[in-house]
């Protein structure tokens, strides 16, 4: 049943990302659907699986957070009409997976099936195997041109980010 809710808790702040209207918003609400994905990838697979999602997706929006402050305008957050679809939405869906979906709770029981298998125990150790390393390559090589396109776009001259003259 606690895994119903944190499914229902993590797809309606999932279905609330495109009512978002301010940066700061999203990343709040990109804050909140991780830790709900977290504790529901830490119920199921492994709590350090769930432990290490997080830090990395909170590790990402620091640095998305110090990009918005840096280049958006001061905007006060309007409204609490989201908070209120929020938890509409979750329980409609909370209502929906209960009722609809799963009408055996017991197939719920995943991490027995998880703990049996032999996968999870070299989970870990398949990322960094010699047959993906032109993947991490990869994934290295878009973040170093993201970085340099994000650099050459901000001018000093005409960005937020210019020094104040005198």
């Amino acid at each position: 049943m606690t895994s119903l809710i944190l499914l229902a808790l993590t797809s309606s702040s999932v279905f609330m990302f495109p009512l978002m209207t301010q940066p700061l918003s999203l990343g709040l609400s990109i804050m909140i659907s991780t830790l709900f994905m977290c504790t529901l990838t830490a119920m199921l697979l492994s709590s350090w699986y769930g432990y290490i999602l997080f830090l990395i997706y909170v590790g990402g929006l620091l640095v998305m957070f110090a990009y918005v402050s840096a280049l958006s305008p001061n905007v006060l957050f309007s409204g609490m009409g989201a908070m209120v679809l929020f938890s509409f939405l979750s329980i409609l869906l909370t209502g929906i997976f209960y009722f609809y979906m799963f009408t055996d709770l017991s197939m719920i029981s995943y991490s027995s099936m998880f703990s049996e298998s032999k996968t999870l125990k070299i989970y870990g150790s398949q990322l960094v195997s010699p047959h993906t390393t032109s993947i991490l390559i990869g994934l290295g090589v878009i973040l170093l041109t993201n970085l340099v396109v994000v650099v050459k776009i901000c001018f000093y001259q005409q960005a937020p980010l210019r020094p104040f003259s005198k």
